[in-house]
């Protein structure tokens, strides 16, 4: 069987997929990464050589997991996906100039709002746009050496491929580009930029290149393997969820929250809400927060997190209410560039705080999707689940509860799972990307609503609203 490769450019590590055309993951690795916030949590960097090198390591134990299995021979094509909105400013031979400045990074709040305009009200310090105007304000000697604005996605594409100045419309469209109109919008055009520093824009899914020679030395990937686009993290999540028809709905629960829909309407933008284009034909209308399962409290390592959700699951419903939030700031369900986290109510132990905090993210899933549906979106029905947090047989009771709908799980729930099936789609599927969405995902879990929890959940859902609308957080 012909084998892709599914690379992903997380906050807290990259992850790595071999997948054969069937589905099967045949190899997996990752390898963790350091960011770097500040004590305010305004700022949120990441160095893109820590990239380049656990995108190698991972590669290297994938090949060698595929290599004993005599199937190393068989890939087809690799693709790469990363957080959205990332800025990486790069000079015309590819290196970076500075650190990346990650997607929840404050600083340009002040200047986002120059850039809004009619058609792209929601435009804010998440933006890659926004980014670029602050570097080019702020750090000028930089600016002048600046060759390519890139996200985290096309600078590994330029790595493996040698190809630099090339993206997707799904990670282009937080710097400006209008993936239904196929051009950069007028927000890019206020922010003047020359238009050489922009990227060529292509669909996820096609190819940009082929892995070059210093590329197979590093990463031992074969010389002339196809390179081909990803999509957002958001957007890979989507796609692995196996969400397939109009008003499904995704969440990805990574280190931050993600909402996606897919629809048939075009939504009316308002505040954080943005509109993708899918790769399959859909149109996909969401919103991103910077809180999630990353701002969840957490004492235990990895290893005891199943042994916390056994204690959470004897709590709820708890009395209790916070936000978690890590860093200063919010962008959706509201926008707020000051809001910060808050407990209501003193927890009588350690598992009563943390299953708060799991109740807490369930509120902020429905509130983003209410959102969405007052724009006009269609979120009926079950909700698709990506990230590491939908594996939480825990979570999803509460979630499936509190959204008063299923939550479904596929086997495979991530977004370098979604890279892999944007390459098969590609280079096996002969660019039907419907098919390789139902051919290769599977679902593992439905968890439906417990209706005593959700009668009661509705009291609490309203109790929280009003705890966010006494701080001004509507």
């Amino acid at each position: 069987m012909s084998t892709v490769l599914g690379i992903d450019i997380g906050t807290s590590g990259v992850r790595v997929l071999a997948v054969c055309e069937s589905g099967t993951v045949l190899a997996s690795a990752q390898s963790p990464l350091k960011s770097y916030r500040s004590a305010d949590g305004r700022t949120h960097e990441q160095d893109p050589q820590s990239w380049w090198a656990a995108v190698c390591t991972a590669l290297k134990q994938v090949s060698g997991t595929l290599s004993e299995a005599r199937c190393l021979g068989a890939i087809s094509a690799v693709g790469v996906t990363s957080t959205s909105g990332s800025l990486v400013i790069a000079d015309s031979a590819g290196a970076v100039l500075r650190n990346a400045i990650l997607y929840d990074d404050g600083r340009a709040a002040e200047l986002a709002g120059d850039l809004r305009t009619k058609e792209t009200p929601e435009i804010n310090a998440s933006y890659s746009l926004a980014k670029a105007v602050w570097v080019r304000r702020y750090e000028p000697h930089l600016w002048e050496r600046t060759r390519h604005l890139l996200h985290p996605a096309d600078w590994i594409v330029g790595k493996l491929s040698g190809r630099y100045g090339v993206s997707d419309y799904c990670n282009s469209l937080k710097l400006g580009y209008d993936p239904h109109e196929a051009c950069w919008s007028e927000a890019t055009r206020k922010a003047n930029f020359p238009p050489e520093l922009l990227p060529e824009v292509l669909d996820p899914g096609e190819i940009a290149g082929s892995v070059c020679a210093s590329a197979s030395e590093e990463s031992g990937l074969p010389t002339g393997l196809p390179v081909v686009l990803g999509a957002t993290d958001g957007m890979a999540d989507l796609v692995a969820s196996g969400a397939q028809h109009a008003a499904d709905t995704n969440t990805t629960l990574g280190t931050t929250m993600v909402w996606k829909v897919l629809s048939t309407v075009q939504p009316r933008l308002s505040g954080s809400i943005y509109c993708h284009r899918h790769p399959g034909g859909w149109l996909a209308p969401g919103a991103a927060s910077n809180t999630g399962p990353g701002s969840v409290q957490w004492s235990g390592g990895e290893a005891d997190r199943w042994a916390a959700d056994l204690q959470a699951n004897e709590r709820f419903p708890t009395s209790l209410i916070c936000y978690p939030l890590r860093g200063t700031g919010e962008r959706f369900p509201f926008h707020s560039d000051c809001a910060s986290g808050f407990h209501d109510g003193e927890p009588a132990t350690y598992w009563d705080s943390y299953a708060a905090q799991l109740e807490a993210l369930a509120y902020i899933e429905r509130w983003g999707y209410e959102r969405l549906s007052a724009c006009g979106v269609e979120t009926g029905g079950a909700v698709y689940s990506g990230g590491a947090a939908a594996r939480s047989r825990t979570l999803a009771r509460v979630r499936s509860s509190v959204l008063q709908r299923p939550v479904c799980q596929s086997e495979h729930p991530s977004a370098a799972f979604g890279a892999a099936i944007l390459a098969a789609g590609g280079s096996i599927y002969g660019g039907d990307l419907r098919s390789a969405i139902s051919r290769m995902t599977h679902l593992a879990n439905v968890e439906d609503p417990c209706p005593e929890l959700s009668r009661q959940y509705e009291d609490l859902y309203g109790e929280f609203r009003t705890a966010c609308a006494r701080r001004g957080y509507v």
